[in-house]
C-alpha cells in the first residue's frame, strides 16, 4: 500500500472547508487505504524474496507481506521473518 505523502499546505479555508490540496490528498489517502482494507479483508502487499530480504530488517515487528515467489505469507515476528504454514481450507 503507498500511502501518499502528506503535504505542507494550508489545511482548512477561511470557511472552515478543507482546501483543494486538502481534498485531493485526502481522496489519494482513502483510496490507499480502500484499496488496501475492506470489508471483504486486508491485502497483503505483494513482494518478491530479493526485496523482502533488502526491506525486513529496517521493518517492525508484525508487518506482513504475501512473498509472490513462493506463495506463502510472511510475519516479522520477534527479529525473524516467520512464514504463515497453512493447510486446505476449510
Amino acid at each position: 500500500m503507498i500511502i501518499p505523502v502528506f503535504v505542507d499546505v494550508q489545511y482548512v479555508q477561511p470557511n472552515g472547508y478543507l482546501t483543494p490540496e486538502m481534498q485531493i490528498y485526502h481522496d489519494q489517502l482513502n483510496q490507499a487505504l480502500q484499496d488496501g482494507l475492506s470489508n471483504n479483508g486486508w491485502t497483503f502487499p505483494p513482494i518478491t524474496a530479493a526485496d523482502l530480504a533488502i526491506i525486513a530488517p529496517q521493518m517492525p515487528d508484525g508487518t506482513g507481506w504475501y512473498e509472490s515467489d513462493a506463495e506463502v505469507i510472511v510475519f516479522k515476528l520477534g527479529g525473524a521473518l516467520r512464514k504463515v504454514d497453512t493447510t486446505a481450507y476449510p
